[in-house]
């Protein structure tokens, strides 16, 4: 409507010039709409490569600070919303909830404010500042409400709460509930899983560091209802379900800020009521795991071809800075890889850039070839529009007096 709006504006403004200046008027216009044309072009084409292991910024063009992010997308509005840690400083009093909202998550990612602050945190038995950690977020079909889920916590991980917010709209504010031990049971790490196949809702967290355990969730996401199966210890757990029905968890171990073996747990079982998790051992191959550790895992649909998953993680300590150090932890930075299912493993490669729309081409020369074909095909395509453009630009343009220059006779 507004593009409409603007062209009867631009037409009405034509029609009172002469002839010889609307002329000109319409050249440079084609030149100019040829001219966006072609940067949108390129924007679009680069829009779907993943960068990993690298700060990324949002369309203001400031850094994405949302770590241990939780990621969903919104069956209201249908946008995908990335919530996260702020940014890693040493003192807790600005510490809170990020939001980050896109059509995809290829982005750009548009900065909603933070949504959750230590203002909004009050604890009846213990002050802040608090940290608030690995916040996650689902959507109630009942209650129409987005409930967010994190750990909350005060200075040296003594108090393992979780605490509980909501919000009619997933930009926030989101108001503070409560805040709590699920279960009676202290809780550190932890995450939020929504079934695909029944629309259940699931609470998982590191019990007191010594166990892991997983409880569903009340009808109102509000609090947790009991447990129902535990597993020896790890953190940073990400549940997720293949469309065959299996139920995967992707795992660390606790080493704090610093990387280690990934572990990936496969459900024999039907239910995560008696799971019977099989570790299949360490998808990266890297006793590392490419300095990363995980977060969230969702599940993409290309434009073309199988949805697959998404592995993402943080690099909390290692991330690179441009005069070849590393981090610290206030440098965060993200790294996410597809995840490949074969017939008897699962797999991650780790790529340094990869497509959204084509995430598991071949490695090494037979893609850089297919990177510089599809570079060319993109020049190619823009070289061609702006010729087409400049000669139909030139039709309008009219034939000015050799004494003076166009800009002095169109004025």
């Amino acid at each position: 409507s507004h593009f409409g709006s603007g062209l009867s504006s631009l037409f009405a403004a034509l029609s009172r010039f002469p002839t010889l200046r609307r002329r000109a008027l319409l050249a440079m216009s084609t030149r100019y709409a040829c001219a966006v044309f072609a940067t949108l072009v390129l924007a679009c084409t680069a829009q779907n490569i993943v960068r990993s292991n690298m700060h990324w910024n949002d369309t203001n063009g400031r850094r994405i600070e949302a770590h241990s992010a939780g990621m969903f997308q919104s069956p209201v509005d249908g946008r995908w919303y990335w919530y996260g840690e702020s940014k890693k400083t040493r003192g807790l009093a600005g510490h809170g909830v990020n939001c980050y909202s896109s059509e995809s998550i290829a982005g750009p990612w548009r900065n909603e404010g933070q949504v959750l602050s230590q203002q909004n945190i009050i604890q009846p038995d213990t002050k802040g500042p608090f940290i608030v950690e690995r916040p996650k977020v689902l959507y109630n079909m009942e209650t129409k409400m987005f409930v967010m889920w994190f750990h909350l916590d005060t200075e040296g991980y003594k108090y393992r709460h979780v605490g509980v917010a909501q919000s009619s709209s997933p930009t926030g504010l989101f108001q503070y509930v409560h805040g709590m031990k699920p279960d009676g049971i202290n809780s550190l790490d932890m995450s939020l899983f929504l079934d695909p196949v029944d629309g259940q809702a699931y609470f998982v967290r590191s019990c007191n560091n010594e166990y892991v355990g997983i409880s569903r969730l009340t009808k109102d996401y509000l609090s947790s209802t009991g447990m129902i199966s535990n597993h020896s210890v790890f953190e940073g757990m990400s549940l997720f379900r293949h469309r065959n029905g299996t139920y995967y968890m992707m795992t660390s171990h606790l080493t704090g800020w610093d990387p280690n073996p990934l572990m990936l747990f496969r459900a024999q079982g039907e239910t995560l009521d008696d799971p019977q998790w099989i570790d299949m051992g360490n998808p990266t191959g890297s006793n590392k795991s490419f300095n990363s550790q995980p977060t969230y895992v969702v599940e993409y649909t290309p434009k073309s071809g199988e949805p697959y998953f998404v592995y993402m993680a943080d690099n909390w300590v290692h991330c690179p800075n441009e005069d070849g150090t590393e981090g610290p932890l206030i440098n965060a930075c993200y790294i996410w890889l597809p995840i490949q299912f074969h017939k008897n493993s699962v797999t991650m490669d780790y790529k340094a850039e990869w497509d959204l729309e084509d995430p598991f081409s071949l490695p090494g020369a037979p893609r850089l070839l297919l990177g510089v074909t599809r570079l060319f095909l993109m020049f190619t395509l823009v070289a061609v529009v702006v010729l087409v453009c400049s000669r139909q630009a030139r039709q309008f343009e009219p034939a000015l007096p050799s004494t003076a220059s166009k800009y002095t006779y169109f004025l």
